[in-house]
């Protein structure tokens, strides 16, 4: 079978290898989808701070084999989607809420999610991370819910207020995904920035909010045409931090900034922590999201009251997964990008 490997050099393959063999307490499911994500795409092509050798974790899949002590009619030809990994619930970090800081919450899935079989681990089985698709729901759709799910996490952190403003900065899928939660949640004015122009005008079509390229002076008028009330919510879904001390600039006295975009390795800006303190401004990281938030994104995608279908752009087979990397990196055209088992 072929999947995608990502070698030392910092190039990738796609390789053949021998079809898994799992063990009694283990599933292997034959791929539907997996998205790209952005971090997948900063292993390849930059330093991710949360650096990881297996590209592809937005899975979905028909299991085809269960272990001996699986009842095989009850899993065999289910649709599923897979969370990669799972928090033990039960160590000082999951007891206080930071469920994806666990030392259990790591990749469980093998080779990795772009091959056309996957495995499907003790833990991963046992901790329930797999959640079945309605008939109602494509692969690619459900390629969506992890994406989402993160988001959702995030949303939790926030003191968010309906009619709030949320400002984005950053409308890939993540940001976009950003705006369509800030739009269900009752947002009073949601502002998208991106300095590609394409994105931007991608956002425009999609009616989610005020869209500006980030590269003009735009931001400043329009925040002051709000009767001079900066945005209460800021979130930064970019791995392009030299946007926060802009947030802290034009974050509102007591917002708060989330830091959602994963940054790139040992990156550094220069913050001022005077105006933090004197505006009370509450600056608050999030990471990935547990079997929970998967829920909840798997009923909002259900239930069509986030339409992930908007925002997926291309697709391409397996066999064009190397190609596909490339595209997604050097393209400005490329919002999502679905890996289909074809």
């Amino acid at each position: 079978m072929k999947a995608l490997k990502l070698l030392s050099d910092k190039t990738i393959s796609l390789v053949e290898i021998d079809e898994p063999i799992i063990k009694d307490k283990e599933i292997l499911i034959n791929l539907g989808s997996c998205g790209i994500c952005g971090s997948d795409i900063r292993n390849v092509f930059a330093d991710s701070c949360k650096p990881t050798s297996k590209l592809g974790h937005e899975i979905t899949g028909t299991i085809v084999k269960v272990g001996k002590s699986f009842n095989e009619k009850k899993y065999e030809g289910k649709r599923v989607f897979v969370n990669h990994h799972a928090p033990c619930n039960s160590c000082h970090y999951c007891i206080h809420g930071n469920e994806t800081m666990c030392d259990k919450f790591t990749d469980n899935i093998f080779p990795c999610g772009i091959s056309e079989k996957i495995i499907l681990s003790e833990w991963i089985v046992n901790n329930q991370s797999i959640f079945e698709l309605p008939d109602s729901m494509s692969f690619e759709e459900g390629s969506m819910i992890e994406p989402l799910a993160c988001c959702i996490r995030g949303w939790k952190k926030i003191s968010f207020v309906k009619g709030d403003s949320v400002l984005i900065f950053g409308i890939g899928p993540i940001g976009i995904l950003h705006a369509m939660l800030a739009k269900s949640y009752g947002a009073s004015a949601i502002y998208c920035i991106d300095i590609n122009q394409i994105k931007v005008d991608f956002c425009k079509k999609m009616n989610l909010g005020i869209c500006i390229n980030g590269s003009t002076s735009e931001i400043e008028r329009l925040l002051n045409l709000n009767d001079g009330l900066r945005p209460d919510v800021i979130i930064i879904a970019t791995y392009d931090m030299s946007v926060l001390p802009k947030s802290v600039d034009i974050i509102r006295k007591g917002g708060t900034i989330l830091i959602f975009g994963e940054p790139q390795k040992e990156m550094n800006v220069n913050v001022d922590i005077n105006q933090i303190y004197s505006k009370e401004i509450r600056i608050i990281t999030t990471y990935a999201a547990t079997n929970q938030e998967i829920r909840e994104a798997l009923s909002m995608i259900t239930k069509m009251e986030i339409d992930v279908k908007k925002i997926i752009t291309h697709r391409y087979s397996i066999l064009e997964s190397k190609d596909a990397f490339k595209k997604v990196h050097d393209r400005n055209d490329v919002i999502k990008a679905i890996i289909l088992n074809k």
